[in-house]
């Protein structure tokens, strides 16, 4: 298996990156938390990989942290999940909200993700409750946060619905809760976030 690449990066695109390695272009998959626009054409970079090997085809999915990695092999370890299914899972909500939400047996949060249904969260639920907890970076969220999280998980929808990658919203929406206070509106969070972006 191939564990990462580094090389310079020569394309960077929401779905794809371009990193070449010894004058190879090697094509890397990657969830859209793990697209930085703010990433400089030839410059030097490290991405963690997951190589999945089919019948006609290679393909390598990137990713910049171990958590993202780590959840990705889980899920394509669910029945009915395959690579581009689990990466568009990673691109619709960040890996700490997605733990959470399986650990919470929060099946009406996961159907908010593109690409799940009910029959399909019910199922991550069944397969994944038990082994969540082995994904690297995992923290439950403490049960007395449910109002902060409600907001943030709110207001971070919102920012990705408007193509922000759901690392940066996270983070952002994160420091202006902090900020504001729980009290604060949706409204007032999405807005302060939005001039931060």
């Amino acid at each position: 298996m191939i564990s990462y690449l580094e090389g310079n990066l020569k394309a960077n695109s929401p779905t794809d990156l371009v990193v070449d390695v010894g004058g190879v272009g090697m094509k890397v998959h990657i969830p859209l938390s793990s697209y930085d626009p703010g990433k400089q054409l030839n410059t030097r970079i490290k991405i963690l990989t997951y190589l999945h090997v089919r019948e006609d085809a290679l393909s390598l999915f990137g990713f910049f942290t171990e958590q993202e990695r780590s959840l990705f092999e889980l899920l394509i370890s669910v029945s009915g999940i395959g690579p581009p299914l689990a990466q568009k899972i990673l691109s619709g909500v960040s890996a700490a909200d997605f733990q959470n939400q399986v650990a919470a047996e929060d099946a009406k949060g996961l159907t908010k993700i593109k690409g799940i249904g009910p029959k399909l969260a019910q199922r991550l639920i069944l397969e994944l409750k038990e082994r969540i907890g082995s994904v690297v970076g995992f923290e439950p969220v403490a049960s007395g946060d449910s109002s902060t999280d409600s907001l943030l998980s709110e207001a971070m929808h919102a920012l990705v619905g408007l193509g922000t990658p759901p690392a940066h919203a996270r983070k952002t929406v994160a420091e202006v809760i902090q900020e504001l206070g729980e009290d604060a509106g949706v409204e007032e969070v999405i807005k302060q976030a939005l001039r931060r972006l």
